[in-house]
């Protein structure tokens, strides 16, 4: 089979799970995780001819994406801020998203030294991310999974950054002292919005990382709040990524623990995706 007849085939299975784009994304990645090949080299060379070996390969590739699951699971990485992170189905995959919360984070904050709590920290992208800008910073990831805080140690070490990590569950633990910021970008998602999930979601990333019941969907930020009465400092930043549908109710909220102010900004999607407020 030439390359050329199994990018034909690759596309016609795919179809159904994925838009024409992605399709064309993922036909990139299977030739440069898979075969080490440039997409240049395809263009070049559409006629190739697969030996049996990466034949064997990509079938296997392929035969895992039909079946719904992300490709990052399958190659056991990802890119996040240009950093590579490793993953698994212990932990949500970083989305581009998040890249806007954490830029945010380091524009407003030049300050030599700060002390920061990633609070549901997963694979440890933010806080790791964040520690390789901001090298003097003392920062702690909390995770309660200990599945995802292990992937989260094998990032640092990736990325040559120490990360202080916390195995607890955030509705129990306060042993800390205070901080300077609070960042997290907890599970927002509500259980009645799976119907707009897809497949490779649902089926393949943790549950307990992106939802939230439908008659309590602020239960994460609330306990967030409740922390940082005692644990952020006077003047201290808590930054968090939100669903946008719950944006009123979230402000409502903050309004309850005295921070009165706050402000907003948008995803590269325009959808208010990111909230700061100041103690």
């Amino acid at each position: 089979m030439t390359i050329s007849e199994f990018n034909s085939k690759f596309s016609s299975d795919l179809t159904d799970l994925y838009s024409l784009q992605e399709v064309s994304s993922l036909f990139k990645i299977v030739l440069e995780e898979v075969l080490s090949f440039n997409i240049t080299k395809f263009y070049l060379n559409p006629d190739y001819t697969l030996t049996k070996i990466e034949l064997k390969k990509i079938n296997k590739f392929t035969d895992e994406l039909k079946k719904g699951r992300p490709y990052q699971y399958i190659v056991g990485e990802t890119k996040f801020c240009n950093y590579k992170f490793y993953v698994n189905d212990s932990v949500m995959i970083p989305r581009v998203e998040t890249e806007g919360l954490v830029d945010w984070i380091l524009n407003d904050n030049n300050n030599s030294k700060a002390t920061v709590i990633d609070l549901c920290s997963g694979s440890g992208c933010i806080a790791i991310t964040i520690k390789i800008k901001r090298k003097k910073w003392d920062i702690f990831a909390l995770e309660k999974s200990k599945k995802a805080i292990n992937i989260a140690k094998r990032n640092s070490s990736r990325n040559l950054v120490n990360i202080n990590y916390v195995n607890a569950d955030i509705f129990s633990w306060d042993n800390c002292d205070e901080v300077d910021i609070i960042i997290s970008n907890p599970p927002y998602i509500a259980e009645s919005q799976k119907k707009f999930m897809k497949i490779n979601v649902l089926k393949f990333e943790p549950e307990k990382s992106i939802f939230v019941p439908d008659d309590n969907p602020l239960i994460f930020y609330k306990r967030i709040f409740d922390f940082s009465k005692s644990k952020l400092k006077a003047g201290g930043l808590i930054y968090f990524e939100i669903n946008p549908k719950f944006k009123n109710q979230l402000i409502s909220l903050s309004n309850e623990y005295h921070f009165s102010s706050y402000e907003l900004k948008k995803d590269i999607f325009k959808r208010n995706r990111y909230i700061k407020f100041q103690k």
